[in-house]
């Protein structure tokens, strides 16, 4: 189920995507975009997974310290089951859990209006496949973090079981680049330019690299600097001889 994630990144979703909230309310993806997003696929009468996702994400949400939910990004749960209504969407949200209700600012879960063709069509704009087992009665599919930019365009993706505060953080601002590159923030900078994503391992880290060219510059540097004050000084004891 793993996406083929150099096909979708830069892809941009449809912006007038129509969508229902668990709570009755009809909106456009463009209304909650505008921000990074992180998009999460799942199906509302999931007893396994789904929720579990929901809630992990949840929890790792609140480790992180350098964003902060609604204000600096959104998040989107949307179900790709055609039998999914308003309804089971509210259901879904309490069964995942009192850690994803605190974050109801900035966080819904939402059914596609349009039935099978535009659940297909949404879910394949990020490449995210899904098939019903009939021996299991459930859903395969991928657990996937989906990370959009404020366009709406793929930035990143993140396997559950890859789920932490850091990677998250990590990922949205690869997605928030547009805002970092334009940042008066050294640390927003940094943060951007020092790691880098690992797609063997899924995983960010240290890029080890750049880490290194700077060093050899910096050394360059000192060295050259070192050698015109030694330089300097032979000239100066030179003269007064």
């Amino acid at each position: 189920m793993q996406i083929d994630e150099p096909a979708f990144l830069g892809n941009k979703l449809k912006r007038e995507t129509t969508l229902v909230d668990e709570g009755g309310k009809e909106f456009s993806l463009s209304d909650f975009l505008g921000k990074p997003m992180i998009l999460l696929l799942s199906y509302y009468g999931c007893d396994g997974t789904c929720p579990a996702m929901n809630e992990n994400l949840a929890k790792v949400l609140g480790q992180m310290e350098r964003f902060r939910i609604g204000q600096d990004y959104r998040v989107l749960s949307v179900s790709f089951d055609k039998r999914d209504t308003v309804q089971s969407a509210a259901e879904f949200l309490k069964k995942s859990g009192e850690a994803s209700r605190q974050f109801q600012d900035g966080w819904r879960h939402a059914v596609l209006q349009g039935g099978d063709k535009e659940i297909e069509e949404f879910a394949s704009s990020v490449g995210f496949r899904f098939f019903w087992s009939r021996a299991d009665k459930t859903f395969l599919h991928p657990n996937v973090l989906v990370f959009l930019t404020p366009e709406g365009r793929v930035a990143r993706y993140i396997y559950g079981t890859r789920m932490d505060a850091k990677a998250v953080e990590l990922a949205l601002t690869d997605a928030d680049w547009d805002r970092i590159a334009s940042s008066s923030s050294m640390f927003d900078i940094m943060t951007g330019v020092c790691y880098s994503f690992n797609y063997a391992e899924g995983r960010y880290q240290l890029n080890y690299s750049l880490i290194i060219g700077l060093g050899s510059l910096l050394m360059g540097l000192a060295l050259m600097g070192l050698g015109a004050l030694a330089f300097r000084k032979r000239m100066e004891g030179g003269t007064h001889a």
